[in-house]
């Protein structure tokens, strides 16, 4: 069974990986320096994306034990630590988190900590879908588009509304100005309908039937 040491620090602070190797030996573990992996990158990169992460986990083996200082070298998000505690788990890997305490947290006695997380996971999902559920109708109270934005212009917007009424076909004005069928379709529609009405928010309405110059 190995130690194996991640230290993870914030690559716009200062530098901490000597306090939290210090932090490491207070702690009563024996470190050894061939084992250390120091990564320096963003808090919001996941684990999947930290280089020096990567490497740990290609030298940890089972029985091994990974230790770090602060819940965020285990991950970016809390669910992206807890995909990473039950990643170690699964290969039979310990994980030691010293900010928690010296329980291994891929073991029986931190599943009250693992459940506290599960749970904030949940809550933080929650309110995530509230919050964009309220940005969204806060913008359409105030007139904000919602959705992709359009691809064509206002100007090829115009030109298309023009080729529609000069009897062009969806497909022939669609190939000169670089676009799909559906974008030209999606615009055509939108006209025919009363003002303010989503063509795909608003549930029963059905597609409009096909015109002359819809068939290419």
């Amino acid at each position: 069974m190995a130690l194996v040491v991640y230290v993870f620090e914030e690559s716009r602070g200062v530098p901490t990986h000597e306090q939290d190797l210090f932090e490491i030996d207070a702690a009563g573990y024996f470190v050894d320096m061939s084992a250390v992996f120091v990564e320096r990158c963003s808090c919001t990169t996941p684990v999947s994306s930290r280089i020096a992460f990567q490497r740990v986990l290609r030298r940890l083996q089972s029985g091994d034990t990974l230790i770090t200082t602060r819940l965020s070298g285990l991950g970016n998000s809390v669910a992206d630590v807890l995909t990473t505690i039950d990643g170690l788990e699964k290969r039979g890997i310990g994980a030691v988190c010293l900010a928690y305490g010296k329980d291994d947290l891929c073991s029986e006695a931190a599943r009250g900590f693992v459940k506290a997380l599960q749970l904030a996971e949940d809550l933080e999902r929650v309110t995530r879908r509230s919050r964009a559920r309220e940005a969204a109708s806060a913008a359409k109270e105030r007139g904000i588009a919602q959705g992709r934005p359009s691809s064509l212009t206002s100007s090829q917007q115009r030109q298309a509304m023009l080729g529609l009424d000069a009897g062009l076909t969806v497909t022939e004005i669609a190939r000169s100005l670089s676009t799909s069928r559906q974008t030209i379709m999606r615009l055509r529609n939108a006209r025919t309908l009363p003002a303010g009405m989503d063509t795909t928010a608003q549930a029963g309405i059905q597609p409009a039937p096909l015109a002359a110059n819809d068939s290419k």
